[in-house]
């Protein structure tokens, strides 16, 4: 073979090589694997339900992959990893937003509850608050029904003069948030004769069991109707508005714009009912959030029944 014949048919080899070297990287490129986001909750049944709620439409509608990073623990964990980049999205509840995380007073209406705490966290933190999900998780103070009908009691003001001798189970956020016990006392004038911190979980049995007299129960939680007890009227309006609502970094929606269309359908769509209904398939049916949460999504056509290979 003469030389330039060897040359040539070299280049052509090295060219052929080059040839099947792009295609094999484009055909990888196809087949990359989507980027994930990660979802994250506080550590009680209605955060893990909604962090369902958002990461299963997140599946369903976008080519995302969804890490879940559920039961962090309470409100100042789930924000320190909101903002460290840790978990791009959670549920947050406006009421605590303005007080725990802002350090602002209490604001009763919650139109400007919302705005005030989505224009400061697109400031402060580079974090958007999306549409609200529609329920309102307010704390209330909550009795025995059998409690509340013996002694009166109908407002938060008609304990004043029983207080000293009930004994309050209350969640350890509750114990030393401004809008929680220090702030309630120094509302309505009066504390307990003792406190005891409990785990969210427990408190609804352990003031049905006449295990504490008076617990900080939250609006939205099946076990208030299902252990007939008895919420108190805020006489005083102490508590703000509690409207959840995805909470997402800014940087994940420009990276991943579709992740707003994915959500969009939870706006407005839970009332205080419905929220206390799936709540109380979790704590007393015992059915796993992620089961409910897709029932509930499947049952109004918002995800598919079943999803493909």
């Amino acid at each position: 073979m003469k030389r330039n014949q060897r040359l040539t048919l070299a280049k052509s080899a090295v060219a052929l090589l080059g040839v099947v070297a792009l295609i094999g990287s484009a055909g990888c490129a196809r087949k990359a694997k989507p980027v994930s986001v990660t979802v994250g909750s506080k550590n009680f049944t209605e955060q893990l339900i909604v962090a369902e709620l958002m990461a299963q439409l997140i599946e369903s509608r976008t080519d995302l992959n969804v890490r879940r990073k559920l039961n962090l623990g309470g409100t100042m964990i789930c924000h320190s990893a909101l903002t460290r980049g840790e978990i791009d999205l959670y549920a947050e509840y406006t009421g605590t937003a303005l007080t725990a995380i802002l350090k602002q007073p209490v604001v009763s209406d919650p139109q400007q509850v919302y705005a005030t705490v989505r224009q400061a966290y697109a400031e402060r933190f580079q974090c958007e608050w999306l549409a609200p999900f529609g329920f309102n998780n307010t704390y209330t103070l909550t009795v025995r029904g059998t409690f509340a009908n013996r002694e009166g009691v109908r407002r938060i003001s008609d304990l004043e003069p029983l207080a000293a001798d009930l004994e309050a189970g209350f969640t350890a956020e509750f114990a030393v948030r401004e809008d929680g016990y220090p702030g309630l006392r120094k509302t309505y004038g009066f504390g307990f004769g003792r406190t005891r911190d409990m785990d969210p979980g427990l408190m609804y049995q352990a003031v049905a069991r006449e295990e504490v007299d008076v617990i900080c129960a939250f609006a939205t939680d099946g076990r208030i109707a299902a252990y007939d007890l008895q919420t108190l009227e805020d006489d005083k309006a102490f508590f703000p508005p509690y409207y959840a609502a995805p909470v997402v970094r800014r940087d994940t929606l420009a990276d991943h714009p579709e992740i707003r269309a994915a959500l969009a359908p939870l706006a407005g769509l839970l009332d205080d009912e419905t929220m206390q209904r799936l709540n109380l398939e979790v704590d007393e049916k015992k059915r796993e959030p992620a089961d409910v949460a897709r029932r509930f999504l499947v049952s109004g056509n918002r995800i598919p029944s079943q999803t493909g290979p």
